[in-house]
């Protein structure tokens, strides 16, 4: 209250804003990269959620926090974030993973095309997850 204070010791640190914790010694600061504050009397913040992120200082809720880029070799799924594809497909940036098609086969994970089976030997759309899988054409 104003005209309360005898001492130094009686001030107080005014309310931080969002995106801001409460540092005893310097007042408000920014909240550091991929954590986030609702502000107030916080003293520190809180991190985002594995593989989400936000910029400093502009996280004001978890819902801030947004999932990081991927890899080029990965895509982004909207509820778990980045992910390697399964066996048996390969990785289309522009559409996600993709079956195999005839003949070829893939191990899953950053392949971006699939791999040909030997010549004479062949393997149903989607089913090659390994050399093994082709089998001798009849």
């Amino acid at each position: 209250e104003p005209g309360q204070g005898t001492s130094e010791e009686d001030c107080l640190w005014e309310p931080c804003s969002p995106a801001q914790y409460l540092d005893q010694e310097s007042g408000c600061q920014d909240c550091p990269a991929d954590q986030w504050s609702t502000g107030g009397n916080m003293t520190s913040c809180n991190n985002c959620p594995d593989g989400k992120g936000v910029e400093p200082g502009q996280g004001t809720s978890e819902e801030d926090c947004a999932w990081k880029p991927c890899s080029p070799a990965q895509y982004l799924d909207a509820d778990t974030g980045c992910q390697n594809c399964p066996a048996a497909q390969y990785l289309d940036q522009e559409s996600g993973c993709q079956e195999c098609p005839a003949d070829q086969w893939s191990t899953g994970g950053n392949m971006t095309s699939c791999n040909n089976c030997p010549d004479g030997k062949g393997v149903e759309p989607g089913q090659g997850t390994s050399q093994e899988d082709c089998v001798l054409m009849t």
